[in-house]
């Protein structure tokens, strides 16, 4: 029976995929997973089998969950000796050359199939491969490229080509893809339609563990003790209450959630509408609390904010007070640095019978290299700069790494009344934060609140898109609305329980409803 329900995704088919499961009857869970898969097709150069991500789910009796399935260190039971594959790619990203690691040895243990298979068990009404379908026919037929999957492909064509088996996929004909070109990925096609038979923890076993252990031994880090011993972990999602709501996210040992949770306390006390939205005075205290946040995580960085227990006290009400005196100090330096936007994608659902889902994933940039056969390409968490703030290749086998990705559920009334997440690396955190109060202080419709112009302060500047002008403040403004402000994919239950919902067009994203 089909199911009433709203998909706010990155791609036009990502989200078709999912208003397939709704048409065939199922849950805003199966919906979410068909989306996820597709995007491995649809989204490819953001997202992957070969990365990792986090799952917010609400289920319609009210239990908030968080399967967390981002990757870890690798190197269990690693001999030592022989040379790492990780090197430096330059990239030119918004006018400046910008520096990123890749190689084999950027691998960090990828997440995704195990977090899927967990979540179909738990949340799931519909079979595998009806949920996996989608995506396969993707993959095998082919995918035509869009306008901004041919920016990132463009973008991050020196890494899509390292390989002769992505470069078959990505410039079979000896170029780059362009816009309008196809994109086929058969030997994605094929694993997936192998998983969606066998079970997706096959990609752990068998011959599966086999491609990955040959193919990234020499130079790489992942040990077959990696794959036998990822687990996915279920979190107890971050509670934060603003404005008579309850917003849950992402739980350290990541961050990103946290410093949203964190930005929301500091602000509760402004009156925000009176402010009204983007105005000098508005835009200056965004850039105040992004200012102080930033502060706040290096405070803590050493290694409290990454510890689950850390919330309480971070959050505590004497350092939100000391936090907002640092506020009113005003601006007084920087101390961040801004780097490429971040390989990350993020789909959000309702359906009518309450189940709201955000799931965000991640490859970082991919490290250039695919698991021999497969047509996945894996992920170079490992040379995240952002996700390795204690140097590269120094924290120790099997720890979870931590991720700005934060998936955000508001609820008021008991009920889910807003889904969102985004990609965009740094950004992530202020691209949610404004949609959020475009949405509960500034009262917009879920279209305008998304594509409002936003800004971000990256330590030296304030990064503003188009119509924002801020006077007496350093201010770099952007000549168009880009994909470094984030993609905040957001779905919305309004009013008398109309579903509705915005796809951010900075990174191409849609929104679908199934009535």
């Amino acid at each position: 029976m089909r199911k009433k329900g709203v998909i706010s995704a990155g791609h036009e088919l990502t989200a078709r995929a999912g208003c397939e499961m709704l048409e065939r009857g199922g849950n805003a869970f199966d919906a979410a997973l068909a989306s996820c898969f597709a995007s491995f097709v649809c989204e490819s150069v953001l997202t992957s089998p070969g990365g990792g991500g986090f799952f917010l789910a609400r289920t319609k009796e009210g239990k908030t969950l968080l399967f967390d399935f981002f990757s870890t260190v690798p190197g269990k039971g690693r001999a030592g000796g022989g040379e790492i594959d990780f090197s430096p790619v330059y990239i030119e990203f918004a006018g400046a050359v910008q520096e990123l690691y890749t190689g084999k040895g950027s691998s960090a243990v990828p997440g995704c199939m195990a977090g899927l298979s967990s979540i179909h068990t738990a949340l799931c009404t519909l079979p595998l491969h009806v949920i996996m379908k989608p995506a396969v026919d993707y993959a095998r037929y082919g995918v035509s490229v869009n306008t901004q999957q041919a920016y990132f492909i463009d973008l991050l064509s020196p890494i899509l080509t390292m390989s002769p088996e992505s470069s078959n996929i990505y410039a079979p004909a000896g170029r780059i893809v362009r816009q309008g070109d196809r994109i086929y990925n058969k030997n994605l096609a094929d694993t997936l339609e192998y998983l969606s038979k066998e079970g997706l923890m096959r990609f752990y076993e068998g011959d599966m563990k086999r491609r990955i252990l040959d193919g990234f031994s020499t130079g790489g880090l992942i040990t077959e003790r990696d794959l036998d011993e990822y687990r996915v972990e279920m979190r107890e999602p971050l509670e934060v209450h603003y404005r008579k709501r309850k917003i849950y996210t992402n739980p350290p040992p990541s961050s990103g959630g946290i410093l949203i949770a964190l930005a929301l306390r500091l602000l509760e006390p402004f009156d925000l509408k009176g402010l009204g939205c983007n105005t000098t005075g508005y835009i200056k205290l965004l850039a105040e609390v992004m200012r102080v946040t930033d502060g706040a995580r290096v405070d803590a960085l050493n290694p409290v904010l990454y510890e689950p227990r850390a919330c309480d006290e971070f959050l505590r009400e004497e350092r939100i007070e000391r936090y907002r005196e640092r506020i009113m100090d005003g601006y007084k330096g920087g101390f961040s640095f801004e780097s490429l936007p971040g390989n990350t994608t993020h789909i959000s659902v309702l359906d009518e019978d309450g189940n709201a889902v955000g799931v965000t994933t991640s490859i970082g940039t991919g490290c250039g290299y695919m698991i021999p056969g497969t047509g996945i390409m894996m992920n170079n968490i490992l040379g995240e700069e952002d996700l390795n703030p204690f140097g590269f290749h120094s924290q120790p086998p099997g720890m979870r790494l931590s991720s700005m990705m934060a998936p955000i559920m508001v609820v008021k009334d008991d009920a889910p009344e807003i889904v969102a997440g985004s990609g965009g690396s740094k950004r992530i955190r202020s691209a949610i934060l404004q949609v959020l109060l475009n949405i509960i202080d500034h009262g917009m419709s879920v279209a305008d609140a998304v594509e409002s112009p936003r800004m971000h302060w990256d330590g030296e500047v304030i990064q503003a898109e188009p119509d924002i002008v801020v006077e007496g403040m350093n201010v770099n403004l952007w000549k168009e609305k880009n994909m470094y402000f984030g993609g905040v994919n957001t779905v919305v239950r309004e009013d008398m329980g109309r579903l509705n919902g915005s796809g951010d067009g900075r990174r191409g994203g849609v929104c679908m409803v199934v009535e």
